[in-house]
């Protein structure tokens, strides 16, 4: 199994302000995931969602796990891959090797999906999205 690539990450402080400011249009509403302590949405530019996608990250507070990176002034914090079913990412991560750093769990921004972060033996955020719905 080789996993497409679904999606970037970006981090942004503010998710209006930066759509006023930006080449990306909304592709969905934006959600707030409590999980993740954080507003979601997903952009693609000029409306065409033929590419991967770019999900805007806005931390809500300190407790958010993505509210070091922004504060450090990161900004592109992850890349996104979909994957069938989570059996399949896991049995991916092991293969690569990839240090997974959070359980399954449902995503609001993708209607309940599984999500699982990991980080590559080069430090990168490597996220997974499953066609399974967790629960």
């Amino acid at each position: 199994m080789t996993p497409r690539i679904h999606h970037f990450g970006l981090l942004v402080q503010d998710i209006e302000k930066f759509l006023s400011r930006s080449i990306w249009e909304l592709h969905g509403p934006i959600v707030s995931d409590p999980i993740q302590r954080a507003r979601l949405c997903l952009v693609v530019p000029s409306g065409d969602s033929s590419d991967p996608l770019v999900e805007l990250i806005q931390p809500l507070d300190e407790q958010s796990p993505t509210w070091k990176h922004i504060a450090s002034g990161q900004n592109w914090h992850h890349v996104c891959f979909s994957v069938p079913t989570m059996a399949a990412g896991d049995d991916y991560m092991t293969e690569k090797r990839l240090m997974r750093v959070t359980p399954w769990y449902p995503a609001v921004l993708f209607n309940g999906r599984g999500i699982r972060f990991a980080l590559s033996r080069n430090g990168e955020i490597l996220e997974f999205v499953s066609d399974e719905v967790v629960g």
